[in-house]
This record gives structure tokens, C-alpha cells and sequence, in this order.
């Protein structure tokens, strides 16, 4: 008997019973679906948020493959590229978490309700995601994808339909998720905790901030509590390098090595 896909692609639309999607739309959708298998790797390996390159051999460890195609709309089975079972039984696992931060985007429900000021004041507002930073990391693909709804294709919707085995439930895109995406472009995010190494370059008295210089051209701007920015204010000296611990503010679709806000939760002299 043969082994069911660990993954089907299904592209709905009324043609598509009768022609297929194109390749563009195609390749740029397995494309989205690859990068995040890729990010929930790096994710899972604390490598995420370095920005680091996946190596040639773990690109290969972690590729998918077409094994088959329906005339069912326009329906594609994936299955791992790695004949390895160890290797094949670890891609499964990885994209069973992709495919649940995927799923916040389907049930529109990335961010939290709230969306409240940090640090006990209101200049950087921000809220968390439901879930781990991973779903917010996963933003862009999930642009990529639902960007091909209701395009030159005919696309009505993209389901990702994973087997019985891996016991999670379908995602699927359509175009309440695609204007559910686009409607929270611009909205930012904390990510896991942090912390950075710099001196202070300007402060905000009414707002609570402070400028920080990182590197060349690098800078930040800093959400402090009351009393921390009276710390900064006050028992420093100029260009004393600080550490501020806390968490970075994020906006959806943004490398996560490249925020220029933070949320201190404490701040110290840097000794070292």
C-alpha cells in the first residue's frame, strides 16, 4: 500500500478543475512553503534571530519534493527529499510547527487583543503574538502565498492539508486572510528576550526613550521605565556604555536581527 503525502497543496478556484495553476504562481507558493520549514529550522536552533544562511547540506536535509499531482482542483502531494527515515521523521516535525504558526494567520489571530504600551509608558505601543516569535518571523511567506489569491490564476484559495499522522488540523488561505494579512502590515510585535550593548546618543525626557548607538550606523531607540531612564539620566557618563536587557520590538515581515526599537526591562553599566 502506498504511504500517504505527509503534505498536499491544494490551489481551489472554478477553472482549475480544467487547467492547472501557473508556474509562476506555483513555484513562488512552494517556494514560501519551503522558506518556512527553513525558518522554523533556524528557529528551533536558536539561529533565527542571528540571521543566519541555512548550509548547503541542511538545505538538502530539509527539501521537499512533488511525488505527485491531482486533477482535484489543482492538488500537489510533498513529500521529503531526504531518504533518510530519521532525516524524513525530523522535516515532518518541523513542519508540523510551521504549519501552526501558518495556521494564526488562517484563524486571524497573530497578535494578541491588546495592544498596550511597554516599560510603564505609551511612546513605543506594541503587542505580542499568539504563539512564539516564529509566527511573526513567518509573516512575509505567509504574504507570499496569499498574494495569489484572486490573481491571474483564478486562485479562490491555497490549503496546505497535512496527513492523519502528523494530527494537526488543514490551513486554509482565502481572502479574508489575505485582507486579514495585509491589514496588519504595519503592526510591531515584541520577540523573545534580549539584549544590547551600547551608549546613549540623545534622550526623550517626556517620552521615556533614549537614542543608542550600537555600532557604525547602527542605532536604536530604547523604551525605558521611570526609574531606569532617570538611571540613564542621571548616574552616567557621556558615551558610557550600557547593556539594556528586555525584548525587541519587531515589525511583521522584518529580520529579526534588525529592529531599531527596544523594550528595556533593565538596564546596567556594562562592565566588560
Amino acid at each position: 500500500m502506498k504511504e500517504e503525502p505527509p503534505l498536499w497543496l491544494k490551489f481551489s478556484g472554478e477553472e482549475l478543475d480544467v487547467r492547472s495553476v501557473p508556474i509562476y504562481e506555483l513555484g513562488d507558493t512552494l517556494v514560501a512553503v519551503q522558506r518556512i520549514i527553513h525558518k522554523t529550522f533556524l528557529f528551533q536552533n536558536d539561529r533565527l534571530k542571528k540571521h543566519a544562511q541555512l548550509t548547503q547540506d541542511e538545505r538538502k536535509r530539509l527539501s521537499l519534493q512533488i511525488s505527485e499531482r491531482r486533477k482535484s482542483s489543482d492538488l500537489y502531494a510533498l513529500v521529503p527529499f531526504a531518504v533518510d527515515p530519521a532525516l524524513q521523521q525530523y522535516l515532518l516535525t518541523l513542519l508540523k510547527v510551521g504549519l501552526g504558526s501558518l495556521a494564526k494567520y488562517a484563524l486571524k489571530s497573530v497578535l494578541s487583543n491588546s495592544q498596550k504600551p511597554q516599560s510603564g509608558n505609551t511612546s513605543i505601543q506594541t503587542r505580542d503574538v499568539e504563539g512564539s516569535v516564529l509566527v511573526g518571523a513567518i509573516y512575509a511567506e505567509t504574504v507570499q502565498i496569499t498574494n495569489h489569491i484572486n490573481n491571474i490564476g483564478g486562485i479562490d484559495s491555497i490549503e496546505l492539508i497535512p496527513s492523519a499522522n502528523l494530527n494537526i488540523s488543514s490551513v486554509k488561505l482565502t481572502p479574508e486572510t489575505q485582507t486579514y494579512v495585509r491589514e496588519i502590515a504595519n503592526e510591531r510585535y515584541r520577540g523573545e528576550a534580549d539584549e544590547i550593548v551600547g551608549y546613549v546618543t540623545r534622550l526623550y525626557p517626556n517620552r521615556l526613550l533614549a537614542d543608542i548607538k550600537l555600532a557604525p550606523s547602527r542605532y536604536v531607540k530604547v523604551a525605558l521605565s521611570e526609574e531606569d531612564f532617570d538611571f540613564v539620566r542621571y548616574e552616567t557618563v557621556t558615551e558610557q556604555q550600557l547593556r539594556f536587557k528586555g525584548r525587541p520590538v519587531v515589525r511583521l515581515g522584518k529580520d529579526l536581527s534588525t529592529f531599531q526599537e527596544f523594550d528595556a526591562e533593565s538596564v546596567e553599566i556594562d562592565e566588560a
